[in-house]
């Protein structure tokens, strides 16, 4: 008697073992996928934060204006990510002789600015007496593209700390500045300071 041919019938035995193994494989890619994509994110905030504090660390003297121009200049910088959901600040810190870090000015953008002369919290190893130094914080909210509803918005957060480059501080003056008193790295600017 002739068995059936059916019971040594091999075709299709991959798929049919891939079948039960699909539920766990495809959280996997989403998961790989989204974890990488939050990874570029955040090295993302962390190039733009140093992006507008190095820019900021080339001026002898800025504005408002100026300012306010090396923050657009992030959205470039955090492309393909939104800059909507970032908020950032520059700060110049004071540190005197007794290293106490008062703010000397601050700007921001979509953030309160911090009110100078109030003390900035900083590392004591950083508190080199008689200097200034400029902070640049920013934050993120980073949304998944899968399962935002269960995961939810993630706030990511850089700080980047640095030396004025062209002097020992970045003057942020009260009032107008000549056009030959802005400096960039050594060279005049074209734009007249505008008032804080």
């Amino acid at each position: 008697m002739r068995r059936p041919r059916l019971l040594y019938d091999i075709a299709g035995t991959s798929v049919i073992e891939f079948g039960p193994s699909l539920p766990l494989l495809i959280p996997l890619f989403v998961g790989g996928f989204q974890l990488n994509d939050a990874i570029a994110a955040y090295r993302k905030l962390t190039v733009t934060t140093r992006t507008i504090v190095d820019l900021t660390s080339q001026f002898t003297i800025v504005d408002n204006t100026r300012l306010n121009s090396i923050m657009n200049a992030s959205k470039q910088v955090m492309a393909p990510y939104s800059t909507t959901d970032t908020t950032m600040i520059i700060n110049q810190v004071k540190i005197d002789a007794n290293r106490v870090a008062p703010i000397d000015w601050s700007i921001a953008r979509n953030t309160a600015t911090l009110r100078p002369r109030s003390e900035y919290n900083l590392a004591i190893n950083v508190r080199q007496p008689e200097t200034y130094i400029l902070v640049a914080r920013m934050t993120y909210l980073y949304k998944p593209l899968f399962a935002s509803k269960l995961l939810g918005s993630i706030p990511m957060t850089e700080t980047i700390i640095m030396s004025p480059r062209a002097s020992d501080r970045v003057t942020k003056p009260w009032k107008f500045v000549p056009t030959a008193s802005v400096h960039w790295r050594g060279a005049s600017s074209a734009t007249n300071a505008a008032p804080r």
